[in-house]
C-alpha cells in the first residue's frame, strides 16, 4: 500500500499532517493479521506516529473502546480474543449422542461414519438435534473433532491407559439399537441365554436361548449342551422355523454366544436385522429379561443340567409350554402413564 509519492514533502516524518485513518479503514477491517501489520508499517514509515497510537486511532473507528477500571456500567463493545465459536455446546451434546450410540470409538474411527450414524439415528427417532447443529457436525473436519471426543472420553473416565488387547471387529459391524421399540411391527424379537448351571458356574452346562416378539410377545425357549455359535446357530434356525411370522430382526445383548461372525452370516443371508444392545445394560433388553424369569425359570428352576438327556428333556417340554404360553395365556403391555396427585397410573 502507497500513501505518498517519492519527492512528496507534504507527506514525511516531519508532516503534522494528521493520517487519514478513514480512507484506510475499511481495507484496514478486511485485512489479516499480515495485512493489518504492513499497513501499520506503512503509516509509521510516512507520518512518524507511533505503532500503538496508530492501533488506538485505528481501534476507536472500528468502535473498540478501552474499558475504564472504575466504571461499572461502561461494557465494553470488543468481542472477546480469540476467534468467534463455531462449535456450540448443542454440538458437542451431538457429538455425545453418536459416541454414546457406538460405544465411545476414537475420533479418527468415528469420523467418516458420522453421516450414516445420523442417518440411523434419525430412523429411530433418537436424533432430536436441528439441521444447523447437524450439518455442523457433518462438516466438522478431523482437527476439530478429535478434542472433543477426547474430552467426552476424559470426562467419562474411558481413558484410563493403554491395554495390549485390541477390541474385535465385529462389535464395529454389529449397530447398537437405542430406538423406540413400539414403531416396529412383528418381527422384531430380543433373545438372551438362560444359564442353567445350579450353584456352579462350571464345566458344559445347559442354556435356553430365549426368543420373545416386541410387539406381539410372541415367546420361543430352545435349550442346548453350551453356549457356542454352532449350538446357537442351531437354536435360531429352530426359533424361525417355528414362529407363525417372517422374521425380521433379532437383538441380543453383548454376549460371546451371539456378537460372532457366524450369527452375524447367517442373519445378513436371511435378511434379518441383527442389532444389539449396549454392554452392562440390561434395560435395552428389558422384554427378554423380563420374560426369563416368568417363563423359564418358573417352569424349569434354577437345577443344574449337563448332559444331553437332560437338554432333550428340557425341549420336549418346550414344545408343549410354547403352545399353553402363546395360545392359552394372556399377555399385556404397557401402553402409557400418566402422573396424578401421588400416584403414576
Amino acid at each position: 500500500m502507497v500513501f505518498c509519492k517519492k519527492g512528496d514533502k507534504s507527506m514525511s516524518r516531519d508532516n503534522p499532517t494528521k493520517p487519514p485513518f478513514e480512507q484506510h479503514l475499511a481495507a484496514y477491517r478486511k485485512a489479516t493479521k499480515k495485512g493489518r501489520g504492513e499497513i501499520l508499517d506503512n503509516f509509521e514509515r510516512v507520518y512518524g506516529r507511533p505503532r500503538k497510537s496508530l492501533i488506538r486511532s485505528f481501534n476507536r473507528l472500528l468502535g473498540y473502546k478501552k474499558k475504564k477500571p472504575n466504571s461499572k456500567n461502561n461494557k465494553s463493545k470488543r468481542r472477546p480474543p480469540g476467534r468467534p465459536t463455531k462449535y456450540t455446546q448443542m454440538v458437542n451434546a451431538a457429538i455425545e449422542t453418536i459416541l454414546e450410540a457406538y460405544n465411545f470409538p476414537s475420533a479418527e474411527r468415528i469420523h467418516d461414519s458420522i453421516p450414516e450414524a445420523i442417518r440411523i439415528l434419525k430412523r429411530d427417532s433418537v436424533w432430536k438435534y436441528d439441521e444447523a447443529t447437524t450439518s455442523l457436525l457433518i462438516n466438522m473436519p478431523l482437527g476439530s473433532l478429535k478434542p472433543r471426543v477426547a474430552k467426552i472420553s476424559r470426562d467419562r473416565g474411558l481413558m484410563r491407559g493403554f491395554s495390549t488387547t485390541r477390541p474385535s471387529k465385529i462389535f464395529q459391524d454389529i449397530p447398537i439399537y437405542l430406538g423406540n421399540w413400539r414403531e416396529e411391527g412383528a418381527g422384531y424379537g430380543q433373545i438372551d441365554t438362560v444359564v442353567h448351571s445350579g450353584p456352579r458356574l462350571e464345566g458344559v452346562m445347559a442354556y435356553t436361548v430365549n426368543f420373545v416378539d416386541v410387539n406381539t410377545y410372541w415367546q420361543e425357549p430352545v435349550a442346548q449342551l453350551n453356549k457356542g455359535e454352532t449350538a446357537t446357530k442351531k437354536s435360531l434356525q429352530i426359533i424361525k422355523a417355528r414362529v407363525p411370522f417372517e422374521l425380521k430382526g433379532l437383538h441380543p445383548d453383548s454376549g460371546s454366544e451371539f456378537i460372532n461372525y457366524t450369527l452375524k452370516k447367517w442373519c445378513d443371508i436371511n435378511h434379518i436385522e441383527y442389532t444389539r444392545s449396549r454392554p452392562s445394560k440390561k434395560n435395552d433388553n428389558c422384554y427378554i429379561e423380563q420374560r426369563n424369569d416368568v417363563v423359564v425359570r418358573k417352569y424349569v428352576g434354577y437345577e443344574r443340567y449337563d448332559c444331553n438327556r437332560a437338554v432333550a428333556a428340557m425341549n420336549e417340554l418346550y414344545s408343549i409350554l410354547r403352545l399353553y404360553i402363546n395360545y392359552f395365556q394372556p399377555s399385556f403391555k404397557l401402553v402409557s402413564k400418566t402422573k396424578q396427585t401421588r400416584a403414576t397410573k
